[in-house]
């Protein structure tokens, strides 16, 4: 008995909704092998079995359910190559090489030595600063001690005049006319004693008298007022002195004038 056209395509339509949804995933020959199968488990026949002869008109249901057919078929081919395309892309993707993850120690290891180059610069800033500040607390120590050792060096240039005066009032008193007039001899020995208190006040302050008489002439320490013959001393040596040399600690205060033998 012949199935009737509405009823044959409420049949195929229930039976094809589910294969058309799994079609998305399969290739387009399964796709026309499902439609085959599913015109087969609908119960539906060509059209010559349904009374529908090559050489006869054909009836309204059978047309229409013949055309649903067609195209519900040819949408199914769409959609099962549109799934093949998106499937081939898939799998083209999922072939791509996938990038190799980052190696954590790898970055740890130049973040350390990154640290390390830091706290070898902050290391070497701070010894250089250590440096600068030793240095500068030396120069200030030396500075201190040569501000103190020379403090009275002004004062103590000024003060060689008087010192100047007393040795040329000693000078002034020869021996010879000493032993003949007493009061000429109490005189030396006042001013004499003046001086030897005076010097051992210079001394207290680190200043000391030298006279170079019969030394090698130095330019650093003596002044060549004037040359003299040589006689027996010998040639670039201090003949006389016409003022005394003064030091302060290891400096030379005042030079001392004398005449150089030529």
């Amino acid at each position: 008995m012949l199935v009737s056209s509405r009823t044959a395509f409420a049949r195929f339509a229930a039976v094809a909704a589910p294969a058309a949804k799994r079609s998305f995933t399969s290739s387009p020959v399964a796709s026309m092998r499902l439609a085959r199968s599913t015109h087969a488990s609908a119960g539906l026949r060509p059209a010559w079995l349904c009374g529908v002869h090559p050489g006869s008109a054909p009836n309204h249901a059978s047309a229409s359910a013949a055309m649903s057919v067609r195209r519900f078929s040819e949408k199914a081919g769409q959609t099962a190559e549109a799934a093949a395309e998106q499937g081939a892309e898939e799998g083209a993707e999922k072939a791509k090489p996938e990038a190799a993850p980052e190696d954590p120690s790898a970055a740890l290891k130049e973040k350390i030595t990154t640290l390390e180059g830091e706290v070898k610069e902050l290391r070497n800033r701070v010894l250089t600063s250590m440096a600068d500040v030793e240095n500068m607390r030396g120069r200030m120590v030396k500075k201190s001690e040569e501000d103190k050792k020379f403090a009275v060096r002004k004062f103590a240039a000024e003060m060689l005049e008087v010192a100047d005066c007393l040795e040329k009032a000693l000078e002034a008193a020869p021996e010879d006319k000493r032993k003949t007039q007493p009061d000429l001899q109490t005189m030396f020995e006042g001013v004499q004693l003046i001086e030897t208190v005076f010097l051992k006040g210079l001394r207290s302050v680190d200043i000391a008298k030298f006279s170079p008489l019969g030394e090698k002439f130095d330019p650093n320490m003596h002044n060549g007022a004037f040359e003299m013959p040589a006689g027996e001393a010998g040639k670039g040596m201090v003949g006389a002195v016409i003022k005394s040399g003064y030091m302060i600690a290891d400096r030379v205060l005042r030079p001392a004038d004398v005449g150089v033998t030529k």
